[in-house]
């Protein structure tokens, strides 16, 4: 069955639902502090089950190949993380250290036993979504996991990220099925560090990231960050400024993404996806729009329709605006699907929203060009 012939799958599963990143009430001063009524953390356990929520009573779930999901085996956590610390993280979880000569916990990442879980079993959804596109189940698939992964170093919890599913998604399709070229493209609007570590020195996979310039990490992600060793070239950075607007994300993808993967020719296709580069998202400000969402995911569907058999598995990441997240993720799913629902935007009619929609600045147009003269020297733009 050729993939045009295939529906696309979906997976998600109440045990992602049991990472419960808590509340926020204590404000600090600098001597003593006091209490306000209780904040939900930005990670919010509410914005997936919104999501989901929106994706099936839109209808979008019913179009889709239901796919279950498993926990992660154990060989498959340690294609990337160590033995140590698997087993710091159960210590911290039981109760013990958030750091050790097994690596740490940063002060921003909760971590309980159901957080464990919930970990394991999302790395181990991510490699089920590989799996069903990889035997030809499905066209391709949507994986809305929690919690996301793409922060999560060899040895380091870190920006929310316990485990990270993209890399232990990308080891599983080449482990199981032999693949030579893997590209994973992060459009999240933090850089996906942990990411970029894994495969810094593997051109097996090339990491391509788009977000906002030096945001989080410090310092991740910078242009001339493109990798060691046989890896030179095959880390594709695209740091963006403030207010870059769909105009400016979708010139980044004609310019820079297709070019890139058309030449690579991947023979699959990861995405990384946060919706944190939303205009409404409180953690960034870099104005994408649902339609802008949506033109990227249409585009990078085109991809893979080109150069893999249309074999793409897009990874739920960051987002952070409980009210617009759904919106953009059910844009990004009519797009895998090929549908438009005629979803009328939260703000259709908003200022705000056609100035993201239309929005292109010289520093966007300036930023495009230093990358382009940049990733010359390794690919043909």
């Amino acid at each position: 069955m050729s993939a045009a012939n295939l529906t696309s799958g979906f997976l998600f599963d109440e045990r992602f639902l049991a990472h419960d990143a808590g509340v926020e009430t204590i404000v600090q001063m600098r001597e003593g502090g006091f209490e306000l009524d209780p904040e939900p953390h930005p990670s919010d356990l509410t914005i997936t089950r919104r999501t989901w929520q929106f994706l099936e009573r839109a209808g979008l779930l019913g179009r889709m190949r239901s796919l279950e999901a498993r926990p992660a085996r154990e060989e498959e956590l340690l294609a990337y993380h160590t033995r140590p610390y698997l087993n710091g993280l159960q210590a911290h979880a039981a109760g013990g250290p958030r750091q050790g000569d097994w690596g740490e916990i940063d002060e921003d990442t909760p971590v309980s036993a159901s957080s464990l879980e919930a970990a394991v079993w999302a790395a181990g959804g991510a490699c089920q979504a590989v799996e069903a596109v990889m035997r030809g189940e499905v066209g391709n698939a949507y994986a809305l996991l929690r919690p996301p992964g793409h922060h999560a170093e060899r040895e380091r919890a870190l920006g929310y990220c316990i485990f990270n599913n993209a890399v232990i998604a990308a080891e599983y399709a080449r482990r199981r099925y032999g693949l030579e070229r893997i590209l994973i493209i992060d459009w999240d609007v933090h850089h996906g560090n942990g990411t970029q570590q894994a495969f810094y020195a593997d051109p097996g996979v090339l990491f391509l990231s788009l977000h906002q310039h030096n945001w989080y990490p410090r310092h991740s992600g910078e242009l001339e960050q493109v990798g060691t060793g046989a890896g030179v070239g095959y880390t594709v950075n695209i740091p963006l400024p403030p207010g870059t607007g769909d105009r400016g994300y979708i010139a980044a993808f004609e310019q820079l993404v297709l070019p890139i993967g058309l030449h690579y020719r991947p023979q699959l296709i990861l995405v990384s996806a946060g919706q944190d580069a939303s205009w409404l998202d409180p953690l960034a400000q870099m104005m994408l729009t649902r339609a802008g969402y949506r033109r990227l995911a249409e585009l990078v569907v085109a991809l893979a329709g080109e150069v893999c058999a249309g074999r793409l598995v897009v990874l739920q990441e960051g987002g952070y605006s409980r009210a617009y997240v759904p919106y953009c993720t059910a844009a990004i799913v009519e797009a895998l699907l090929g549908v438009d629902l005629g979803i009328v935007d939260l703000y259709a009619g908003a200022w705000e929203l056609e100035r993201s929609a239309t929005i292109f600045t010289r520093a966007t147009r300036q930023a495009l060009e230093q990358a382009r003269r940049w990733h010359r020297q390794w690919w043909p733009l």
